[in-house]
């Protein structure tokens, strides 16, 4: 006999010593596991909104104000920015709504379905930072390039088009930054929650 039929056969006899869970013991396990992993997508999604406003509210924004002062998006950063903290506080309710359904008594039918809408519900908040970002880009660019001072400083004849891809490209690489930051932190939470629902699924858990 070969090795290769041999280590079959000691995998079998592995296997048969392994504890082997009801449904009912399945599903509890991935109820407590998807419980802790949205419990986790909900305190960093606060502890993202609360740390940086926290950085900004110690230093001071003066600065940043008085430049948004000056290209006269002092209203639009305004509205701007209640709007986007009405959103994403809503993201964050969101997500303890999520943990609270997750972490309720309920069937394993109803924990498949809030798996799916976390899921979702992180990726709409991912896409929405990411807008949010790319959005007030573009719109102090374009402010800053048609600003008396800003054509003063620059050299005559300068290609407007060249500054407006490269400013683009700067843009573009920033808002990849943030995804591959948010890829790496979400990501690894929702991979998780895809493998509990396949868990679900190929168990024949309904």
């Amino acid at each position: 006999m070969d090795q290769l039929e041999l280590l079959k056969k000691d995998w079998k006899k592995q296997e048969s010593t392994l504890p082997k869970l009801s449904k009912e013991e399945l599903s509890k396990l991935m109820y407590r596991k998807s419980s802790s992993i949205v419990k986790w997508i909900f305190i960093i999604s606060v502890l993202e909104f609360v740390i940086p406003n926290l950085i900004i509210l110690i230093t001071g924004s003066k600065s940043t104000e008085q430049i948004y002062e000056d290209l006269g998006l002092s209203n639009f950063m305004t509205i701007f920015l209640i709007v986007s903290y009405l959103i994403i506080f809503g993201f964050i309710l969101l997500f303890y709504k999520n943990y609270r359904s997750i972490s309720a008594n309920a069937n394993p039918k109803v924990l498949m379905q809030n798996i799916i809408k976390t899921r979702r519900t992180v990726k709409y908040y991912i896409w929405f930072n990411l807008a949010a970002l790319a959005i007030v880009s573009i719109v102090v660019l374009n402010r800053t390039f048609d600003s008396n001072e800003f054509l003063e400083k620059i050299p005559e004849g300068t290609n407007m088009l060249v500054i407006w891809l490269i400013s683009l490209l700067l843009v573009a690489v920033a808002v990849a930054i943030l995804w591959l930051f948010y890829r790496l932190i979400y990501g690894i939470f929702l991979n998780r929650l895809k493998r509990n629902y396949n868990e679900l699924i190929s168990n024949g858990i309904d």
